[in-house]
């Protein structure tokens, strides 16, 4: 979908975006079981269905400013969801949330609390020089692929409670300015981790 698109299924509701994630995934289903899925090759090597169940299936909301709370809990992402250069001046909710192919956060910036209970990226999860200045929290957050936090800025505090990291965990020139809290993490990808963050911390 384009941002207008993504933006007036938002406006309906969870119910009325998730209906339409299960449209997209049954569409998915359909094109894996003929044999017609490229979605795993390379983009160049993708065929026209693919690219275009991909468009279909993405959450454009890059740059866009959302004004208040920011609900996106409980929704299922199917396809791409664009979320670089977005600002949120009030809560960002992302609890329970679905990401089936990438997230990105890019450069996002949280003013208020960032929380992504119990959220599951199934992909890659991209939050690059995003500015948290409320607290974020990650509790229980699964990321099955890699999940980047390089040169990202915590002024809150931040909560990694429980997560599960299957891919790398990168924390690059992270700035931490209020207290941060890691918790034993399931995967043992995440050793070493904890030096990384004190070195990130320090600097």
């Amino acid at each position: 979908m384009n941002q207008a698109e993504s933006l007036t299924l938002f406006g309906r509701g969870q119910a009325a975006w998730n209906a339409w994630a299960e449209q997209r995934l049954a569409e998915r289903r359909k094109l894996e079981e003929a044999g017609d899925w490229t979605g795993d090759s390379d983009l160049h090597e993708q065929d026209i269905t693919t690219l275009a169940w991909q468009h279909a299936a993405t959450a454009d909301f890059s740059g866009h400013k959302f004004e208040g709370m920011a609900d996106f809990s409980d929704f299922v992402f199917p396809g791409d969801a664009q979320f670089n250069k977005a600002t949120f001046s009030g809560d960002a909710r992302f609890s329970n949330a679905a990401f089936l192919l990438d997230a990105r956060f890019r450069e996002a910036a949280f003013s208020g609390e960032a929380l992504f209970f119990e959220t599951a990226f199934s992909s890659e999860a991209w939050f690059s020089e995003a500015a948290f200045k409320g607290d974020a929290r990650f509790r229980e957050a699964a990321f099955s692929g890699d999940a980047e936090f390089n040169k990202a800025t915590f002024t809150g505090d931040v909560l990694f409670l429980e997560p599960t990291f299957s891919g790398d965990a990168e924390f690059g020139e992270a700035a931490f300015k209020g207290d941060a809290g890691f918790s034993e993490s399931v995967s043992s990808a995440m050793s070493g981790l904890g030096q990384r963050l004190a070195r990130a911390m320090r600097d």
